[in-house]
């Protein structure tokens, strides 16, 4: 009984949180969902596992990670980051129908698409880190234990990728600003 109840706790303070790393992740609201589901599920087995060196989230992300894995594993070839989801329709029709906002929408969007495009094309313990840090809000510690290496590798993954991501969006950048 306490386990479910600690399992409850959980799912209500997480379950957003790890849905929207799931959706980066996988850029798929069903698969996402799945899952976060599969995070739980395993939660649920191996709660009794959990030795407290980390948050409850770090270790979580841990499980929702290796689920994403297996995901990958399943589908057979990797995800791509630049297929956009449901947003890319909503620009169009905007930018077609001439309303207000539609060119502020349309920058927004295609700065979105390319900054998914370079994390795209960072190594995948490059683009963790950043998922991490900024997305996750997680600090370099919270990082290095949910990854496995020290601190100093952390600062070392996070301060490459930034520089290879900002080299590739100078081009990107909208000529008005």
């Amino acid at each position: 009984m306490a386990t479910k109840r600690l399992l409850d706790r959980l799912a209500r303070a997480y379950y957003d949180r790890l849905f929207r790393a799931a959706l980066f992740m996988c850029n798929n609201a069903d698969a996402a969902e799945d899952l976060v589901q599969e995070t739980f599920l395993a939660a649920m087995h191996s709660v009794d596992s959990f030795q407290g060196r980390s948050s409850h989230y770090t270790w979580l992300y841990g499980i929702l990670r290796n689920k994403f894995r297996a995901w990958l594993r399943e589908k057979g070839s990797p995800i791509s980051l630049q297929e956009m989801g449901p947003g890319a329709q909503e620009t169009v029709e905007l930018v077609a129908d001439g309303q207000p906002g539609a060119h502020e929408m349309a920058v927004h969007h295609e700065t979105s698409r390319s900054v998914r495009e370079a994390l795209d094309e960072l190594p995948a313990h490059h683009r963790n880190v950043l998922v991490l840090r900024y997305l996750e809000r997680m600090s370099y510690r919270e990082v290095a234990d949910v990854l496995g290496c020290s601190l100093g590798t952390v600062k070392s993954r996070i301060h490459y990728a930034l520089r290879r991501i900002g080299g590739k969006l100078k081009g990107h950048r909208d000529p008005a600003s």
